[in-house]
Formats: C-alpha cells, sequence, structure tokens
C-alpha cells in the first residue's frame, strides 16, 4: 500500500533482501560448556570423552554415570579405576583395556563397538551393554557412547524362554495345539495335532487348519470360525476330523484370540480335544434311549419325538401326515409254538423287510412285542400311502427261512392321517391303532383307514371292557339255567349253566358280545372260574333241598381249557363245593380242541380220569379230525344249532345231523341237539335216534328256582 510502512513476516520491509538466519547463541547466563553439558545429561545413551594422552575420562553425561554408577570426582576419573570398577574379572579387563589403550596409542583408529559387553555397576548389579568408541584424532580424544541393553536383552531371553517352554509344554500337551494366523493358516502345530490329523508339520504348516475337518462337517465349521475372526472373538465347535490314513475323530476346537500392543488381531491359539470316546458313550446311550434292542429300529421315544416334529412342519406347511400302525397276525402262535427265540428272529427279519419297503425320510420304528409303527411325514393324496402299505404288503408275502424253519405271517396295518384323524401326537396313534384292530376284526391281512364311526365303536368297547372289569366284584352277572331232556322218555337228564349280565349302565349286554370281549382281555379266567363255582354251588344247594342230581353243563373257553392249571382249578372247586365230579359235566367248542390236539387230549384224558363228563359243543361248525375224536374221552357232542334251525327244510343240515347222531352211537358217545324251537324239528330228531335235546321248545333259560321247581 503506498505511503504505508510494509513489512513482510520476518519483520522487514517488502523492498529489502532477506538476511540468512543467526547462528544458535548462548542462552544468557550460559556458557557453551554449560549448553553443551545440558544437552548431553539429556541424551537416552551414555557419553564419555576419554583424553587419548593420559587415559583419563574427561566427561561424562548424566546416562553414562547412570549405567556406570560412578561418579568422575572419584573413581570414574581414570580408566584404570574405571576397568577395575566395571570388569571384576582380570582376565577380561585385561583384554578390554589393551584394546582401548592401544587403539588411543595408534591414534587414527577405526571406531570400536562392543555388543552384549557384559559389566557389574558400582551398586554391584550384572548388566548388558553396547558399546562404541569413536576416536577423534585431531583432538587426541575419544567419545564412548553406551547404551544399557539389560532388560531387553532380558526381555528377549525371557522371550525365548517362554517360546521353549511353549514348544515343550505343546509337545507334551494330550490336546492338539495350533497357532494360526488371521488368515487361517497354521504358524505352528503339536505333536499331538499331527496325530489327529495324521500330517507332517511340512504338511501342515501355511495350510488352512480346517481343511483337516471332515468334508461333511468342514462348511459349517469354516463359517463359525469366519464370523469369530470378523468379529474379533474366540470360537469353538465339535466337528469330525479326518485324519490321511483314513482315521476319523471327533473333536472339540476352542479357539482364543491373540492381540499385538496395539490391540490389532495377531491370530489365534486353539486346543483340539479328543472326544471320540465321549461320543462313542453318548451315541451307546442314544441308542439305549432311542433305538430297540432287538431290531436296531428306533424305539417309542424316538418316534414320539419324530412325529411331534413331523407335525409342526406339517401345521406350519399346511399338509398332511400319515401314522401306519402295523401289528403282525397270529404272531403269539408262532412264538408259542416255535419258542421266544424264534420270534426275535423272525422280528428282527420283518424290521429289515419293512426297513427295506419305506421312502427315504420316513420313519420306521418298533412300538413293543410285534407291533411297528411307520410315520409318513409329506403326503399329498391316500393313493401315495396306499402306494406304501401295498410295499408293506408285498415285502410280507415271501415266506421267512429261519433256522431251516419256513414260515409265513402277514399284518394288519391301521391308518390314521393328520389333520383329518386328528391334530397331535397322542390321537393320532390311538385312531392308528383303533384302525388296525378294526383291520383284525375284518379278516387280517388287511389295511383300514380310521374312521368317525369306528371310533364311536372303540368307545362303546372302552365302556364295554370297563364295565364287565366291575361286573363281578358288582354280582352284576347271574347264572341262568336251561333244561336238557331225552327226547324218547322226556326226562330231565341234564342243565346248562348260561351266563348273564345285567348292567346298571349298559343294560342287559348279549353273551355274544362281552364273552369275546372277556377272553380278548383275559377276563375269561376270573369270570371262568366264578362261573364253574357257582354252578357246582347251586348244584351242591338243589341236592341239599332233596332234589334228584341231574348233571350241570359248564362252558369252558378256550383260554380256560387251554390255561395249565384247569385241572386243580376244577378239582378245588368240587371239593369246596362238595359236588360229585360225576354230576359236573365240561363243554368245550371243536374248535378249541382241534387248535392243539395233543395238549387238548392230555387235558381231556386227566378231567376224565377225574370222573368228570365231558363234551364238545357246537360240533359240525370245527372240521374236527376223526382220528383225534375217536381217542377223545368224550361223553356227549351236542349238535350245532346251524344245523338243527332248517333241518325239516334242508337236506344237506338233515344229513350232517343224521351223520352226527350216527357217529356218536358207534362212538359210544350220546348225542345231543342244541337250539330246538319248534315241534316239527324235535319229531324230526327222534326219527333219527337223537338220545337228547335242548332248546326253547323244552325250556327257556330260567332262574335256579324255576328250575329247581322242575326237578323231581
Amino acid at each position: 500500500m503506498a505511503g504505508s510502512d510494509h513489512r513482510d513476516d520476518f519483520g522487514n520491509g517488502g523492498d529489502v533482501e532477506p538476511q540468512p538466519l543467526p547462528r544458535l547463541g548462548i542462552p544468557p547466563g550460559h556458557t557453551p560448556n554449560t549448553v553443551l553439558q545440558s544437552v548431553l545429561d539429556h541424551l537416552p545413551i551414555g557419553v564419555a570423552i576419554n583424553t587419548t594422552e593420559k587415559g583419563i575420562i574427561g566427561y561424562a553425561n548424566r546416562a553414562f554415570l547412570e549405567i556406570y554408577g560412578g561418579s568422575l570426582k572419584e573413581e570414574c576419573t581414570d580408566l584404570e579405576t574405571f576397568f577395575a570398577s566395571v570388569f571384576p574379572d582380570p582376565a577380561k579387563r585385561a583384554q578390554v583395556r589393551l584394546r582401548i589403550l592401544s587403539g588411543l596409542a595408534e591414534g587414527g583408529m577405526e571406531p570400536m563397538q562392543w555388543d552384549d559387553l557384559r559389566i557389574t555397576s558400582q551398586d554391584g548389579a550384572e548388566k548388558i551393554v553396547s558399546v562404541r568408541n569413536i576416536p577423534i584424532p585431531e583432538l587426541d580424544l575419544m567419545v564412548s557412547t553406551v547404551q544399557d541393553l539389560t532388560l531387553s536383552r532380558y526381555m528377549e531371553q525371557a522371550l525365548r524362554e517362554s517360546e521353549r517352554r511353549y514348544q515343550v509344554m505343546a509337545e507334551a500337551s494330550p490336546v492338539g495345539i495350533v497357532r494360526v494366523d488371521t488368515d487361517g493358516l497354521c504358524c505352528h502345530v503339536n505333536k499331538r495335532w499331527r496325530e489327529i490329523t495324521g500330517l507332517t508339520p511340512i504338511q501342515a504348516l501355511g495350510r488352512l487348519w480346517y481343511e483337516a475337518v471332515h468334508p461333511d462337517d468342514r462348511e459349517a465349521i469354516a463359517e463359525r470360525w469366519n464370523s469369530a475372526v470378523a468379529k474379533g472373538r474366540g470360537f469353538k465347535g465339535e466337528c469330525r476330523i479326518k485324519s490321511d490314513g483314513g482315521k476319523t475323530f471327533w473333536v472339540f476346537v476352542q479357539g482364543e484370540p491373540i492381540f499385538d500392543q496395539s490391540g490389532r488381531l495377531e491370530g489365534y491359539i486353539a486346543t483340539v480335544t479328543d472326544i471320540s470316546r465321549r461320543k462313542r458313550s453318548e451315541e451307546e446311550i442314544r441308542q439305549l434311549a432311542y433305538y430297540d434292542s432287538l431290531t436296531r429300529l428306533p424305539n417309542r421315544s424316538f418316534f414320539l419325538e419324530q412325529l411331534e416334529r413331523a407335525l409342526a412342519a406339517a401345521r406350519r406347511a399346511q399338509r398332511r401326515v400319515a401314522v401306519l400302525f402295523c401289528d403282525l397276525d397270529n404272531f403269539k402262535d408262532i412264538n408259542d409254538t416255535l419258542g421266544h427265540d424264534f420270534g426275535d428272529l423272525l422280528l428282527k427279519s420283518i424290521g429289515d423287510r419293512l426297513s427295506a419297503s419305506i421312502r427315504r425320510g420316513d420313519t420306521l420304528s418298533r412300538l413293543g412285542g410285534d407291533e411297528f409303527v411307520l410315520l409318513l411325514p409329506w403326503v399329498t393324496t391316500d393313493g401315495e400311502i396306499l402306494a406304501v402299505v401295498r410295499k408293506i404288503k408285498d415285502a410280507m408275502t415271501a415266506p421267512f427261512m429261519l433256522n431251516g424253519h419256513e414260515v409265513f405271517t402277514s399284518t394288519s396295518i391301521g391308518i390314521a392321517v393328520f389333520p383329518e384323524d386328528g391334530k397331535d401326537v397322542q390321537t393320532l396313534l390311538k385312531h392308528a391303532d383303533t384302525a388296525m384292530y378294526a383291520a383284525k376284526g375284518r379278516g387280517r391281512n388287511r389295511y383300514q383307514f380310521f374312521s368317525e364311526d369306528m371310533n364311536r365303536r372303540t368307545l362303546n368297547r372302552l365302556r364295554l371292557e370297563n364295565g364287565l372289569r366291575q361286573a363281578v366284584d358288582r354280582n352284576e352277572l347271574t347264572l341262568v339255567w336251561q333244561p336238557q331232556y331225552n327226547l324218547e322218555s322226556g326226562a330231565l337228564v341234564g342243565v346248562e349253566a348260561l351266563l348273564r349280565w345285567e348292567s346298571p349302565d349298559l343294560g342287559r349286554v348279549p353273551p355274544g358280545t362281552f364273552i369275546p370281549l372277556a377272553e380278548e382281555t383275559g377276563l375269561i379266567h376270573g369270570i371262568g372260574a366264578w362261573v364253574l363255582r357257582e354252578a357246582c354251588l347251586q348244584a351242591r344247594r338243589w341236592r341239599d333241598q332233596g332234589k334228584q342230581p341231574v348233571r350241570v353243563a359248564v362252558n369252558l373257553s378256550g383260554k380256560q381249557f387251554l390255561e395249565p392249571g384247569l385241572q386243580d382249578l376244577v378239582g378245588k372247586i368240587l371239593a369246596e363245593t362238595g359236588l360229585a365230579p360225576e354230576a359236573l359235566e365240561l363243554e368245550i367248542t371243536e374248535s378249541v380242541l382241534m387248535r392243539d390236539a395233543q395238549v387238548a387230549q392230555r387235558t381231556l384224558n386227566s378231567l376224565s380220569r377225574d370222573g368228570i363228563q365231558l363234551a364238545i359243543d357246537d360240533f359240525g361248525t370245527g372240521y374236527s379230525s376223526l382220528l383225534y375224536l375217536k381217542n377223545y374221552p368224550v361223553n356227549r357232542i351236542k349238535i350245532a344249532r346251524e344245523f338243527i334251525r332248517d333241518i325239516t327244510t334242508e337236506p344237506n343240515d338233515a344229513a350232517i345231523a343224521e351223520t352226527v347222531i350216527a357217529m356218536a352211537r358207534s362212538l359210544s358217545m350220546n348225542a345231543l341237539a342244541e337250539g330246538v324251537e319248534t315241534r316239527e324239528q324235535a319229531d324230526f330228531l327222534r326219527r333219527l335216534g337223537c338220545p337228547e335235546v335242548q332248546g326253547f321248545y323244552f325250556g327257556k333259560p330260567m332262574s335256579a328256582d324255576e328250575f329247581g321247581a322242575l326237578m323231581p
């Protein structure tokens, strides 16, 4: 600006040439020596100035004195004293002194340097220093610089010791140890890691550590590792490692991050623990908890868990799930005939065949006994279910060859489908079981889908069963009596005790309804014993009343007759009631006798020897073998009512009745016709020579008092 006193930033006028900066001056109150000494005293390394002529330390800064622990006024003023103080060892002292003094005497020598020179300071501490002697010939001086390396050298040594100890401990460790960088490359592996992986150090180093992981687990473990590295966190997990030798180990891997002083991630150190034994134990426990020990198929617990999961998935996806309840037909007969060991072999073979028949993703389980259940977790149509059913039935068609025996069996299958047949586990299983029993009821070797009508029948059956269990205790069971007559003389010759049940809840229940149920549930044993005892007691009462004795006929169920203790039971009841054995007649159906002819013959012979009369009931419906019949100690053959009903109009029925009567006569047995309801039937039987009859025409079932009134 014109007229202004313009100056630049250095205080000069704009039109004046800049002057060079002045040399550093001595601060007021100081001399060059004091400034230089202050500067040297603030240096981090020791500095000393030696005169080459007399060998005297003329100057030492603060760091030098701290390292050596001396002072210039005392022992650190000459080299001889200095050497004596810092090198107690005479040999070492002489060596260093000779080298320095000879260098000083020669002048112009090259700088000398000692690294890791060990000295002893004035306080007796051992130190490691680095010394550099720099000669200045023109001044006859030598400048010595000293750096204390004690701490760094000890730290380096400690680090080396730590590394050595780490190497020793790592090699001796019972777990695998691997050190990796942030990329997952192996930097160090110990002996146990090499044993597990089968890799040599050369093969392992510089290689991704998870390359040793089993291919089936590698992706999951690599994902977990990468996530941990990204977050700078530790990681852990279980996986399999497949060694180069082909052996597979289950391991638990746990890695911890390593950070440098600035907090930057340097890598990881991981331990790898062999948990194969634990895994084997867990698998054994799992096998015991979730698998059937005989067939190795999943058991009930496993199946219920799978079904629960399948239903949860089906609810989300709005799809169907099917449960197939399979029960073997006549397995008990096979088991009883050939033995339980043979039955176990059959169950294992059936499990193998059924397993080969199911689709991938389906679950076949053994619930127990001869019951198998199949879960179809994803079905669209009933046709898909039926395709599986057909495969199962086809698999069961061929005979089973077991220990030289050829065995045929089949299975009845009940089917319940989610959601229409049930929306929870228990309901589906119950309905599949109900459908299975319906399939058996239709003739076995069949399948049956569940229906609501079937459920109602099942509920009714359950009510019936519960009522029947309490009927004896509640005195709801009674006996009625149907007379038996000699057809020629009209004399009363016997009476049959017939069981009746009047339930306060269910009303009058027909024998054809509750007796098969009693046999199926096993209640027939208790009920049968009650019937036998009541019949014998009533016969004894009639005798005590002075009535003329007649035989009392009591029906035995098939299960009663085949029960091992039958003879003892009958003998005990006769003894308790005081009834003569010949006054009791036991009736056994023809089909029961043919179920096991040899057992039947032994039982009949034993009862006959005790004086008890025996009759074959419903004769003509069971296709008895005459060879067996002639050997049975039977007193009476009862012609089935099916042949009597149309005897006057059906020639075949008449021919059968006539044949049975003639056969009984030839075998010295009596024949008795059941179900005689008309005069025409009675007359026809009289012409055929039938000796005894029973039926509504001659007398309906009646009370004990009513029958007592008929007795002479």
